[in-house]
């Protein structure tokens, strides 16, 4: 049970309009408030400083960067993206909202999921609806669809397979992989490890 306190805040973080920064497929850039995407969205709407609002459908959106105005260190980056179907590579699924959580020289990791807000503490919140998992995607430098490598209830060995899979150019990181020495969740090291060059 939620106090009234902790109604308000969880519906304030939902409703809220963030600062953000969207960019274009055309490379126009608009600065302004934006309501949080949730991985479904077609539509997005941006109000400038100017209060002109302008309403981008989403495959023209690039970019998104989002932040709390109270934490202007702290942006997260949204794209609208298609990908690779987690239990069916072959298959290019339609695009939706990720949030890209590390970059490496050569690797992208990203999370998708139905809602993303930004609470009073400036960290993005990925979240799903009831019994619903976040799902997680890789993208090699060069590439334009994520491949998708592990969702919340599937296993680590799952996830440690898919990544070897998508990442046999470099052999060096999946005997790593392999061998456990690295932990497949551990995205940042992966992105930072994976050379396709060696």
């Amino acid at each position: 049970m939620f106090s009234g306190c902790e109604i308000y805040s969880i519906v304030k973080d939902i409703t809220d309009k963030e600062e953000g920064r969207i960019t274009t497929t055309d490379g126009k850039v608009l600065t302004g408030r934006v309501e949080m995407p949730n991985a479904n969205t077609k539509k997005l709407t941006i109000v400038t400083a100017d209060k002109q609002k302008t309403v981008l459908n989403c495959e023209n959106i690039k970019e998104l960067v989002v932040w709390k105005k109270t934490h202007t260190d702290i942006k997260h980056v949204l794209q609208y993206l298609p990908s690779h179907k987690l239990t069916n590579p072959k298959k290019v699924c339609k695009p939706l909202w990720m949030t890209l959580l590390t970059s490496g020289p050569h690797l992208k990791i990203y999370a998708c999921s139905f809602n993303y807000s930004i609470p009073s503490n400036g960290v993005l919140k990925i979240s799903s609806v009831k019994g619903g998992d976040i799902l997680y995607y890789a993208l090699k430098e060069g590439e334009t669809v994520p491949y998708g490598i592990y969702m919340t209830s599937n296993s680590k060995r799952a996830a440690r397979e898919r990544f070897q899979e998508y990442l046999s150019d470099d052999p060096v990181l999946c005997k790593k992989l392999q061998d456990a020495e690295i932990n497949p969740l551990e995205y940042e090291t992966i992105a930072q490890e994976y050379n396709p060059n060696r």
